[in-house]
């Protein structure tokens, strides 16, 4: 056999031809002439193997991983060494250079190829929903038997507006388009279902409640073809709050707090705190408010007992002493709570 080019017959062929014929028109490498990469013009996303993907890059690293991603080799060739360079840029068009050393059937082989990078500017679904004020969930905030307080609701706007920030580094869609005061309380529509119900975890943390989620086909995503589904999260708080005394299972209770995992309250005979699950929450009566609560004053004490003026009539009242009372001295103003006729001296939470 002999060399289809040169005649040669002293070395092995490829493809017809001897090694040194074989690697005079071989190419190291494939690549295209020309790329295009499609970049949202908003995030700076570039959409590689049907996904948008690398947020946030800057042009010059969107042309070399677009080079990158475009050049592949086959055997013979090993181990390539390759360099690449933006050679020069006009507007969003770059003429970039590509140099490789490789080993090719034992011989070490140079090339360079001259690629054509171009950027096309275009928005990304995800950015385009944004700008539409799309939204996956509606978290509907709300108060049981109650308006929402102040207090509750700015409570409620810094927990959204800090949980979205954090989220959205990882989930663009984690916005808020739009946000509406309503005669019940305050209506939050996220961008994604999943955002909204760790926003409503939250908001939980700080303010308690009970949620209850409704889905509802809204239509189809053309993108996609899958169902368009929104969801209307309700977060009900409670028709207590922090302060506040309850009745559960014949036990009276200051409430210390609200939390997701549920009601922080404090015995008021026995002093015990504990936690009630919201499970519960349907056996908790109310029966005082925080603004009930009045002051009077320590008039006596003795072992087991302990005195203080009824804050209205100004008649004393024996008490049983406890671990807190029988630690309050004569002339000391305690606060107090009627409730079914009986007084309770409460502890101050905020000195503890």
């Amino acid at each position: 056999m002999f060399c289809v080019r040169c005649g040669s017959s002293d070395s092995e062929l490829y493809e017809g031809l001897c090694r040194d014929c074989f690697l005079e028109d071989y190419s190291i490498l494939r690549i295209p002439d020309r790329i295009e990469v499609r970049v949202c013009s908003h995030c700076r996303a570039k959409f590689i193997s049907g996904q948008w993907l690398d947020e946030g890059l800057p042009d010059e690293e969107i042309v070399y991983r677009a080079l990158e991603d475009s050049i592949s080799w086959d055997e013979p060739v090993e181990n390539p060494e390759i360099e690449l360079e933006i050679m020069q840029e006009r507007g969003t068009i770059y003429r970039c250079l590509v140099e490789v050393d490789a080993e090719v059937l034992g011989k070490r082989l140079s090339q360079e190829y001259e690629v054509e990078v171009r950027i096309t500017n275009t928005v990304c679904p995800t950015c385009s929903k944004q700008s539409s004020g799309y939204y996956e969930a509606v978290i509907q905030l709300r108060a049981d038997g109650r308006e929402l307080a102040e207090t509750e609701i700015e409570t409620a706007d810094r927990v959204v507006q800090r949980t979205l920030l954090k989220l959205s580094r990882r989930d663009k869609l984690a916005y808020l388009p739009q946000r509406v005061e309503v005669k019940e309380g305050v209506d939050y529509y996220i961008g994604s279902h999943k955002s909204a119900r760790k926003v409503v975890d939250a908001i939980r943390e700080k303010l308690g409640g009970i949620t209850m989620e409704s889905p509802r086909l809204m239509g189809q995503d053309k993108s996609t073809g899958k169902g368009l589904y929104r969801t209307w999260i309700s977060l009900r708080l409670a028709n207590f709050r922090v302060g506040d005394f309850l009745s559960h299972h014949n036990r009276i209770l200051a409430v210390v707090d609200l939390r997701k995992k549920g009601v922080s309250v404090r015995d008021l005979e026995t002093r015990e705190v504990k936690n009630i699950l919201w499970g519960e929450y349907e056996d908790m009566d109310v029966v005082g408010r925080a603004d009930d609560v009045k002051t009077t004053t320590v008039t006596s004490r003795s072992p087991g007992m302990i005195q203080i003026l009824h804050p209205e009539t100004f008649e004393p009242v024996d008490l049983k002493a406890d671990s807190y009372t029988s630690t309050l001295d004569i002339g000391e103003q305690v606060p107090v709570i009627e409730i079914d006729k009986r007084l309770y001296i409460i502890e101050d939470e905020a000195e503890e």
